[in-house]
């Protein structure tokens, strides 16, 4: 959830603070207001494209900041991957734009990149409305939206084809390379055979590295050490007046008079512990004397092998572990590089049978999604009904891509397999009865496919779901009104049911009357500059609002009057 927004010098807003809550958040205001503005803020937190003429004139900079209640952990997982502490359950996004063209981006004041804040944000924001924002038009979403659709059975399916995907995967890679160009294995065969002469040759031991650097350490600062050892050695045991037999001498003391004084037992006590301690520590300084030596021999070994280390290093991995794995990783490949013909055999049938393996799970898989298409298509068309879309149509299309080579054959044709089976996932849409359905990229615009959107969304999520995101929708309403306005609010309201969040831009009072928060955008022009502001609603100041989306500018009692019912008709009530 988006708890807080802060904007400041975005276009001909100076600054603003909006306050979000959970479900369902609208803005409204007149035409021209400024109510885009808010939304582009909001584009700016998701990575959006940002440019100095968005910087409001007489100001060096403008920042946006979002106060992010997330919830789900692939936030987190993304932020912990790049290097970045993601401490808590708030998340504090900060994006900064000045007129030379730098471009800062803060999680938390720590500085990230607006690469990895535009992998970030969509666990957090989504932006509905616009074509190049919505991507509903894109295969892969809609395969997803597909897919998610089928529920536990979808993942289910999908698990099973991803897992028979990689056995087939890896068998064919092992195959080919077995019995690829019989030069290029040779050649292949000759490079392992080095690579893994060279480490062998080497013998290394797991964590041998880190032992060795130590050792260097000490050796080449032995004098220094043994100096530093022999004098702590001196001080406390050694010495005329040395620390334990100073601490002897005060637990004498303090024995003497601990029938008389009370704390002196205790002290005496302490003392008594403090001395087996120090007595611990000359110990182990007297034998770590014992063990150091001046070798300049031992020095000359220790680099040399260091240095045959750290030549393996720079080739085959981080630590001497990793090129121990990597030795195995090069015999494994070598040995099937040097099967013979009943090896290859064995081979090609292992290949063939986790082929058949992902036949049958992908076949199972598409079997499904034509029914998951069928259920979807149907939900939608319910739901576009109410959206002022009666007589639109949403067909989910299976298709599959030819790819010339492939071994997975469907209908006699070879097609294109991966981790998520061989299908081609395709919604197709017309608006109009007596056009036939075409990809929905090519011909919904920028408001049905807002709408369309909505009404997938309640779709498969259903009524009251609440999204691990806040959506935003920037006009959904629009080309609509009466009915199907209430409908739109209604979905709304659904959608953003049971701790979910939704923002929705709206001109609209059939909308905006389903507001669980209510926001005003307006402008003034004060001393020659245009101020935009942004204002929470409440009470009365809420229903002068919606009697102006009513009425216009001249706000009537009955205005007044038909707000109040649609509010408390918003509300339930």
């Amino acid at each position: 959830m988006l708890r807080d927004l802060h904007v400041r010098n975005l276009a001909v807003l100076a600054e603003a603070t909006v306050e979000l809550g959970p479900g369902l958040n609208v803005l409204s205001g007149e035409t021209g207001a400024g109510k885009s503005i808010v939304v582009d803020s909001l584009a700016l937190l998701a990575g959006g494209r940002a440019a100095a003429e968005l910087i409001r004139s007489g100001a060096d900079s403008l920042t946006v900041t979002g106060v992010f209640l997330p919830a789900g952990g692939d936030w987190r997982e993304a932020l912990v991957a790049a290097g970045v502490e993601a401490e808590g359950d708030e998340l504090v996004v900060r994006r900064e734009i000045s007129r030379e063209g730098r471009n800062r981006v803060f999680v938390n004041d720590q500085p990230i990149t607006l690469r990895l804040l535009a992998d970030v944000t969509p666990h957090l924001l989504t932006l509905h409305g616009q074509r190049e924002e919505l991507g509903l038009a894109e295969p892969e979403l809609q395969r997803q939206w597909l897919d998610r659709s089928g529920g536990e059975e979808a993942e289910r399916l999908l698990a099973t084809v991803a897992a028979a995907w990689e056995r087939y995967h890896g068998a064919a890679q092992r195959l080919e390379r077995a019995t690829g160009d019989e030069r290029q294995r040779l050649e292949r065969i000759d490079a392992l055979r080095f690579q893994l002469g060279e480490i062998e040759a080497a013998a290394p031991q797991a964590g041998e590295e880190e032992s060795l650097r130590e050792d260097r350490q000490v050796l080449r600062h032995a004098e220094a050490i043994l100096r530093g050892l022999g004098g702590a050695y001196d001080h406390l045991s050694e010495e005329e007046g040395a620390a334990l037999e100073r601490l002897r001498r005060a637990q004498e003391a303090l024995q003497e008079i601990g029938e008389w004084e009370p704390r002196a037992r205790q002290w005496a006590e302490q003392l008594e512990e403090l001395q087996i301690q120090l007595a611990d520590v000359t110990l182990g300084l007297g034998r770590r004397l014992g063990e150091v030596e001046l070798d300049p021999g031992r020095l000359d070994a220790v680099e040399e092998r260091l240095a045959v280390l750290e030549r393996l290093l720079r080739r085959y991995g981080t630590t001497t572990a990793e090129v121990l794995g990597r030795r195995d990783e090069l015999a494994a490949e070598l040995a099937e590089l040097e099967l013979d013909a009943a090896g290859r055999e064995r081979l090609e049938q292992e290949a063939a049978g986790a082929l058949a393996a992902y036949r049958q799970a992908a076949d199972a898989l598409s079997r499904a999604r034509g029914g998951w298409g069928e259920s979807l298509a149907e939900r939608i068309r319910a739901e576009l009904v109410d959206l002022a879309l009666p007589n639109a149509r949403l067909l989910v299309d299976l298709s599959t891509r030819r790819r010339q080579g492939s071994p997975l054959l469907v209908a006699g044709e070879a097609v294109e397999l991966g981790p998520r089976g061989y299908d081609q996932v395709t919604f197709l849409f017309s608006p109009n009865p007596g056009e036939p359905p075409r990809p929905l990229a090519r011909v919904a615009s920028g408001g049905e496919l807002a709408r369309i959107y909505l009404a997938l969304q309640v779709a498969v999520r259903g009524a009251g779901a609440a999204s691990e995101r806040t959506m935003v929708f920037d006009e959904v309403d629009a080309g609509i009104g009466g009915r199907e306005a209430a409908a739109v609010g209604r979905k709304l309201k659904l959608l953003a049911a049971a701790g979910g969040q939704i923002l929705a831009v709206t001109h609209l009072p059939q909308v905006a009357s389903f507001a669980d928060h209510h926001f005003r955008v307006s402008k003034q022009v004060r001393r020659g500059r245009t101020f935009v502001a942004v204002e929470a609603l409440s009470g009365d100041q809420r229903v002068e609002e919606v009697a102006r989306m009513l009425a216009g500018r001249q706000i009537t009692d009955l205005s007044r009057s038909h707000a109040r019912d649609l509010i408390r008709s918003g509300a339930g009530e």
